[in-house]
């Protein structure tokens, strides 16, 4: 598969740009600068690309290994899931392709759905008890602690920016989305719904429905968390379900249970969501004919597909 940037490029291109570059980057361009990882599945292989919110690409990897779940870090690194030494395993990469470097290594088990949290840790579900639960452990693999505890299933880890860290689980016998603290106390069901939850992500309180309350607001955990804690907005859950249809949407609720909203309302299918630090929601859909990453709103208003591939590409 061919680079569409070169590795020199988009070293450049990430910190002030280049005339030798698909587009000139200025300094203040680069300090506000998103980036958007996602996977792309041609035949049987999965790899790993990073786009701009112009749509401009880089492929990180190329080889013959499956890759799923990547998310930003705060430090501009690369969170993922990777296959490549027979289960699933978490992985960082930088935001060019270099220095990749494994978080677990366990035989037996898998570890996948990595987020990074507010602590600067790492949740991720694990199957080890057969059942899969959700973990913290630290960005070197150390230190893994068991977040939840019944004999249930979880899934899809999701930190906000208070701290505290929405995830789905069928603990009610139907999968639900619920609240913990970092430590894993205070579990609350945040949801009673007729639709089914089937991905999760976390939108923090400072974002408003087409832009954000500080415009300022960027990748520091401090300031991030600082602003969390003093808005009197509602967080919100931003979910993968099946309409009335059976058409697979993106929808939001408040935390509170308020407010449940078909967000993308379209035939086909729209899916696996993301939140970027600016406030944007990050999705799956084929309603171009074949499955792209687009960009939208956060409340659903002006989507734009990112990477118009002839292939599979997919945020999750």
């Amino acid at each position: 598969m061919k680079k569409l940037l070169s590795l020199s490029c988009i070293s450049l291109f990430l910190a002030l740009g280049s005339a030798s570059c698909m587009k000139q980057v200025n300094k203040d361009d680069a300090k506000r600068e998103v980036l958007i990882p996602y996977i792309t599945k041609i035949g049987n292989n999965t790899d790993l690309f990073v786009t701009n919110m112009n749509g401009d690409k880089v492929q990180l990897t190329d080889d013959a290994f499956e890759e799923a779940d990547p998310s930003m870090m705060p430090n501009g690194k690369i969170l993922f899931s990777s296959k490549r030494t027979g289960t699933w395993q978490v992985y960082i990469i930088n935001s060019d392709g270099t220095n990749l470097k494994a978080v677990t290594n366990d035989k037996g088990f898998n570890n996948y759905r990595p987020a990074i949290a507010i602590d600067g840790s790492i949740l991720m579900v694990s199957d080890r008890e057969v059942k899969p639960k959700i973990y913290s452990i630290d960005t070197d693999g150390k230190s893994p602690v068991k977040l939840t505890n019944s004999d249930d299933y979880y899934d899809y880890p999701s930190p906000l920016d208070d701290g505290t860290i929405l995830y789905m689980s069928n603990t009610v016998s139907k999968w639900e989305i619920w609240k913990m603290n970092a430590d894993g106390s205070n579990k609350k069901r945040i949801t009673n719904m007729s639709v089914k939850p089937i991905s999760l992500a976390a939108m923090p309180s400072y974002v408003r429905d087409t832009s954000l309350i500080s415009p300022s607001i960027n990748d520091d955990f401090a300031s991030r968390r600082n602003v969390a804690l003093n808005n009197t907005l509602i967080s919100k859950a931003v979910f993968t379900a099946r309409d009335t249809k059976g058409d697979l949407e993106i929808f939001r609720i408040n935390l509170d249970g308020s407010d449940l909203r078909n967000l993308t309302n379209m035939p086909g299918v729209d899916s696996s969501p993301i939140v970027t630090r600016n406030g944007k929601i990050v999705f799956t859909s084929d309603r171009d004919g074949t499955f792209d990453v687009w960009l939208m709103d956060a409340d659903g208003y002006n989507p734009i597909n990112l990477t118009k591939e002839p292939y599979y590409a997919s945020a999750r």
